[in-house]
């Protein structure tokens, strides 16, 4: 049994989504805040992959939950940089607002499975895997007022749940409501639980898959949250200068 607190293994998976989540943003916001023709086309193709981004995060942090002792600190403090986030793109972005991005769901998440963590320990690891993983995919597009399994198997929820923005948090908002990076706690606490219940035995992986093998990416999964907060402003600065200088 590893009974090292790290594994570097989920490091280097979240390496490597991190740098596709710049890479997206990168070409996001080349193609639809500045509109260089060249981005539209990558843009589009990377569209059609980005969903895989937030669940890789959101199922990695699950499994993470397993090997922390201070879950509920961490997610106050994830909490109160969402709202950071928050402040700052509605001040300088407002046409890029966030309002409950991953950041903020995470936070949400870790308080919530860090008040519940005794009850979710009594959970199974294998069938509470299936049956929250389950729910994550029934509950998916709840915030399009839909419950089921599009389109074969669905049913469209009432309208009176999508008739305010103070509960955009749980998934339901007016048509209205727009935010550049939004993951409501319905449907994700579901596959954030999942991940918790597939990472119950995270620290019986082998020693070969526990320890590093590529440093950088290792490296850049270590640091994912700096990267995650630096990396737009850092884009949408550097993009601006090549916009004013090619104009």
């Amino acid at each position: 049994m590893n009974n090292k607190k790290r594994v570097y293994l989920l490091d280097e998976i979240r390496g490597i989504a991190i740098i596709l989540v710049v890479a997206y943003h990168f070409f996001y916001s080349a193609a639809m805040v500045f509109h260089f023709g060249w981005a539209t086309d990558i843009f589009s193709a990377l569209g059609k992959w980005q969903p895989l981004l937030p669940i890789t995060f959101v199922l990695l942090s699950g499994i993470s939950f397993n090997l922390s002792k201070s879950n509920t600190k961490r997610g106050i403090k994830l909490f109160l940089i969402g709202i950071a986030i928050t402040i700052v793109t509605v001040t300088l972005l407002p046409d890029e607002s966030i309002w409950f991005g991953i950041i903020h769901f995470l936070g949400i998440a870790n308080i919530i499975c860090g008040l519940l963590e005794n009850s979710l320990k009594k959970i199974p690891a294998f069938m509470g895997t299936l049956i929250f993983a389950f729910l994550f995919i029934f509950t998916y597009y709840v915030p399009n007022h839909y419950l089921g399994l599009l389109p074969d198997f669905a049913v469209r929820l009432p309208s009176f749940l999508y008739t305010t923005d103070l509960t955009m948090m749980l998934g339901f908002h007016t048509n209205d409501f727009m935010s550049a990076d939004y993951n409501p706690i319905i449907p994700w606490i579901f596959l954030f639980i999942a991940g918790i219940c597939a990472g119950k035995h995270i620290r019986e992986l082998p020693e070969s898959l526990c320890k590093q093998h590529i440093k950088p990416l290792a490296f850049l999964g270590k640091h994912t949250l700096i990267i995650y907060i630096a990396h737009q402003p850092i884009i949408i600065g550097s993009l601006y200068l090549v916009n004013h200088f090619i104009k």
